[in-house]
């Protein structure tokens, strides 16, 4: 009799294959390591014991032809694939997978997307990557975590233009910041992205937001951010595709962390405690109360908190947790492009490694100066060390909400909750 290829008897108990239940049978003590990224493993997938997460991303790689488009992180095609890493190479993850002996053989490309035609199937078809165990109510129904084709949504336009900008060696040679050291230049760009925010009685506040409003407001400040990028004599040593890469990495994070930032700053201390106004652009802002429709790019139930957490909580969190701090130390336009470079490059050293992170420790050493210089000869201030630690607190709590945010997001992606998919996949990976 052929044995299962989503689940060994030599790994889960007999009591569970008796059963022929179709929860998720348990794993032994023995041998029950995920092969891939050392975890628990749930099962025997695609061949190897692993995990859900590890054979839902083997899947999803097979199913969407994603292994010309993954890149090594490291440049070395020897990332480390385990827990202690929440910065996955996707490259080296699916290589570690086929080297375990994952196969493409068993994935199932065309699957029933209706509940009641998987009743009629034998069990032994299923993936265990979707099955679902019946007492987890909070789940969504199973027939929502089933694969299914997905649209794709061109951003190649997009990325041109950002690349343009990355590339673009004029930027940092223009007779303005000849004179600047490496702070003064980014001040120079942040200055210069703020000039056209509008004040508080001549935006307009947005209830209702589409994705596609979204998407093109977050569009306009990837230009602006990529501009900012460039002003850094440091970004310019690395090569056109490390400058892409790290974008992708810092864009997102240092967007919600500048817009907090300027919200705090522009609606004052009452801002983290109650009325908790956002400026998501130099025109608008929005409250908690904001309503954001994004079936456009999934099929899960609009009621679902998950979505809420995915999209708004992040801001939310971002406000209770740094807004108190930021408005009592009201950071000036120096001090906040050193949190701004400060969070940037800790970010994408740690993402990248490689030349970025070399790259990075150099940068964050000449900020560092720079800023020293700036307290002593500009604010004739020597006593400035605690007041740089309580900076830093705020960025080190921004880093550590990215990393929950990253987490939410892979966890989107496990579940399928989009159903929609980029040109570029990692567009959106910060």
């Amino acid at each position: 009799m052929s044995s299962d290829p989503s689940t060994s008897p030599n790994l889960c108990s007999e009591k569970s294959e008796a059963s022929g239940s179709s929860e998720n049978s348990e794993c032994s003590n023995e041998d029950s390591t995920c092969r891939i990224c050392e975890l628990t493993a749930h099962g025997v997938h695609f061949g190897v014991a692993s995990c859900r997460a590890c054979a839902a991303f083997f899947r999803r790689t097979i199913v969407m032809s994603r292994t010309k488009k993954y890149k090594c992180r490291g440049g070395h095609n020897a990332c480390a694939v385990n827990t202690s890493d929440r910065y996955q190479c996707r490259l080296c993850r699916y290589n570690k997978c086929v080297v375990m002996g994952m196969t493409a053989e068993n994935v199932q490309w065309n699957r029933d997307p209706f509940p009641e035609a998987r009743k009629r199937k034998d069990k032994d078809s299923e993936d265990e990557e979707d099955r679902v165990p019946a007492k987890r109510h909070a789940f969504p129904p199973p027939h929502l975590l089933i694969t299914k084709p997905k649209r794709i949504v061109d951003v190649t336009i997009l990325s041109g233009k950002i690349q343009k900008i990355l590339n673009d060696k004029k930027i940092g040679d223009h007779p303005k910041l000849k004179k600047m050291n490496n702070l003064e230049r980014l001040e120079h760009a942040l200055k210069e992205w703020r000039l056209k925010q509008k004040p508080e009685e001549q935006m307009e506040m947005i209830s209702k937001l589409t994705i596609q409003e979204m998407f093109s407001m977050c569009e306009d400040q990837m230009l602006v951010i990529a501009t900012w990028l460039s002003h850094c004599p440091y970004f310019q040593k690395l090569e056109s595709p490390e400058k892409y890469r790290m974008f992708k990495v810092v864009w997102n994070v240092w967007r919600r962390f500048e817009r907090v930032e300027m919200s705090v700053q522009m609606f004052g201390r009452k801002t983290p405690g109650h009325v908790m106004k956002f400026a998501i652009s130099d025109k608008y802002y929005v409250t908690p109360k904001l309503s954001i429709d994004i079936s456009k790019i999934t099929d899960w139930p609009l009621s679902a908190t998950f979505m809420g957490g995915l999209f708004r909580d992040s801001v939310r969190k971002m406000f209770e947790q740094t807004g108190v701090q930021l408005a009592y130390l009201e950071p000036s336009s120096m001090e906040m492009a050193y949190m701004l470079s400060q969070l940037s490059w800790q970010l994408a050293g740690q993402s990248l490694q490689g030349k970025v992170m070399e790259i990075a420790e150099i940068q964050q050493e000449e900020l560092a100066d720079n800023l020293h210089n700036h307290y002593l000869q500009i604010k004739r201030r020597s006593n400035y060390a605690g007041r740089l630690v309580k900076l830093m607190s705020v960025v080190n709590i921004v880093k550590r909400l990215q990393m929950e945010r990253k987490i939410t997001i892979e966890l989107a992606n496990v579940f399928d909750f989009f159903n929609v998919e980029l040109s570029d996949p990692d567009f959106f990976e910060g």
